[in-house]
């Protein structure tokens, strides 16, 4: 069964982000304002995550911050929004986390979405074996093509990561040469007991703390099915969704 969600778990939507993959549409909006099936992006992940019953949420603004703050206020004046100001410095997916760390209560249990992803099943599925292998994070990830791989050990924790196009490893200290290379999916469960572990400050990848606290703080897949995921990173990329998910 799965386990209900709780006051003491939170979303964080990571939507600071330039969106310069997406070029002329990202011009005069926020990324997370480019619409997907007629509605802007961010809009459909909150409609979809209000369904699954989450209800607190904090939102990372940089690129042109006002106007999504402006939006999110008057299109979901019902939904419990903080705003974690990254006006001044985009401080990448680590630092975004870091950041947030003072607006989370204590033994908060975080869910952390990248707005531009849509997943082929409810992040409260993760949250079950999130919390019973009683990992620190539990990162979505699938089989699928890929330029870059997260690398796991046969117990399913995170060893290292690899980029596919030159070879380059980085292995952690519990690496593993006989370890399988899966594809992170923009998803992931933390607890907040991972900022005990975290060394890394300012602007950083929250991966490069991911591979120094590995072997220390358990981190975890889970393996979802690749056919339903999307990357609306790109407008070809959104106008694959629009057609897949027309169809679904």
């Amino acid at each position: 069964m799965a386990p209900r969600i709780s006051r003491n778990q939170v979303v964080f939507i990571l939507a600071a982000g330039i969106g310069s993959r997406l070029k002329e549409l990202t011009t005069n909006k926020p990324k997370a304002m480019v619409n997907v099936g007629g509605m802007p992006m961010i809009d459909r992940l909150l409609n979809t995550l209000q369904k699954q019953e989450f209800n607190q949420f904090i939102v990372n603004l940089h690129h042109h911050a006002d106007a999504l703050q402006q939006h999110l206020e008057i299109e979901f004046p019902e939904l419990n929004i903080a705003f974690s100001n990254e006006r001044n410095e985009l401080l990448d997916t680590g630092g975004a986390i870091l950041k947030i760390e003072p607006m989370l209560e204590k033994n908060t249990t975080l869910l952390i979405h990248n707005v531009d992803v849509i997943l082929p099943f409810e992040p409260i599925e993760m949250l079950a074996t999130h919390l019973s292998n009683k990992a620190i994070c539990t990162l979505a990830v699938s089989d699928r093509t890929s330029s870059r791989k997260l690398l796991f050990n046969a117990k399913n924790q995170l060893c290292g990561w690899k980029n596919v196009q030159t070879g380059e490893i980085r292995k952690a200290i519990n690496y593993n040469p006989k370890h399988r290379e899966l594809a992170f999916s923009g998803v992931h469960w933390m607890n907040s007991e991972f900022y005990n572990y975290n060394t890394h400050k300012g602007r950083f990848s929250i991966i490069d703390s991911w591979l120094t606290i590995c072997h220390d703080a358990p981190i975890f897949a889970f393996e979802h099915k690749s056919d339903g995921w999307f990357d609306l990173g790109t407008a070809e990329k959104i106008k694959d969704a629009e057609s897949k998910l027309k169809v679904q």
